[in-house]
């Protein structure tokens, strides 16, 4: 199938069953299955852009784009490891993305990939995300699988835990981000400090940023994450930043019950790019460790 909007009839796709809150809000987004999954490009996923998935710029967020990476490792992945069916439950573990050229808003974005090797708890695969042929970014990771009934059985667990939770506060000293990007304001609102070599943010969650195992799903702590980057490396170097790649490492899962926090430092930075790492957490338990290369243009 060619990478062009053209070619591309949603009603011949799939969505993850059961649903997904995180990417019913911020997409939906579609696969489909031509011959063998575990053979190269045999799973095309497609995710139609809106508005609401903007950055700064007006292109798409690179949150957005890092979520479709994320789940087309995580279909490719399952599907490669049952042949197809829907018995595995795939969770990322580590994941890496190269930004090769903005996204625009209009056209879908499409991710294909292929299974490097399989093993009895891990998944290896690498993949590209394209916008009407137009290579947006390269991707790879590593995921681990378990039987989905167990997942889910996990996901019936955490449901009490999840609907007793009380009010969500965040710290003082800490400012609503008002002038956030589309994309950052339809997840949710979330607050900054400035810091001596960064920033540190802090987000409360809510039941749309979990996946469908009832945890916080990996695209959204990831869009969080990316967003608070371009946020610190803005607020130090003072200029333009945009993402030019983001590597990110799953320590633990988190969950819709308490605001998460992630603490972004900018050890070095120079005149066209800055390098940047952080650690998201939630009540002191780290859940993402993550690093990041920024590209610097002056502003407007």
């Amino acid at each position: 199938m060619p990478d062009t909007a053209a070619a591309i009839d949603l009603a011949h796709y799939s969505m993850f069953a059961p649903t997904d809150p995180f990417e019913d809000h911020t997409g939906p987004f579609y696969f489909r299955i031509d011959g063998d999954p575990r053979v190269k490009d045999s799973i095309h996923c497609v995710l139609p852009t809106e508005p609401r998935q903007a950055n700064y710029a007006g292109g798409v967020h690179g949150g957005a784009i890092i979520t479709l990476a994320d789940y087309a490792l995580c279909v490719i992945a399952g599907r490669a490891v049952d042949g197809g069916g829907n018995s595995a439950f795939a969770m990322t573990v580590s994941i890496a993305v190269e930004f090769l050229n903005a996204g625009r808003i209009g056209p879908p974005l499409e991710a294909r990939g292929e299974p490097l090797q399989i093993t009895g708890r891990l998944a290896f695969v690498r993949g590209t995300v394209t916008q009407e042929g137009r290579p947006i970014a390269l991707w790879s990771g590593v995921c681990r699988h378990v039987a989905r009934d167990k997942a889910m059985a996990r996901k019936e667990a955490a449901q009490p835990t999840i609907a007793k939770a009380g009010p969500q506060v965040v710290p003082s000293g800490f400012e609503l981000l008002a002038n956030a990007s589309a994309y950052s304001r339809h997840i949710g609102p979330s607050y900054a400090r400035q810091e001596s070599d960064g920033a540190t943010l802090v987000q409360p969650t809510l039941p749309h940023m979990c996946n469908s195992g009832g945890v916080l799903h990996g695209g959204y702590m990831m869009s969080f994450a990316d967003s608070a980057i371009t946020r610190a490396a803005g607020l130090v170097t003072g200029m333009a930043p945009s993402t030019v790649s983001f590597a990110a490492e799953f320590l633990a899962a988190g969950e819709a019950t308490s605001p998460v926090t992630t603490r972004v430092e900018v050890p070095r930075h120079g005149k066209t790019l800055a390098f940047l790492r952080g650690l998201l957490e939630q009540n002191g338990k780290p859940l993402l460790s993550y690093s990041s290369t920024i590209l610097l243009r002056a502003r407007k």
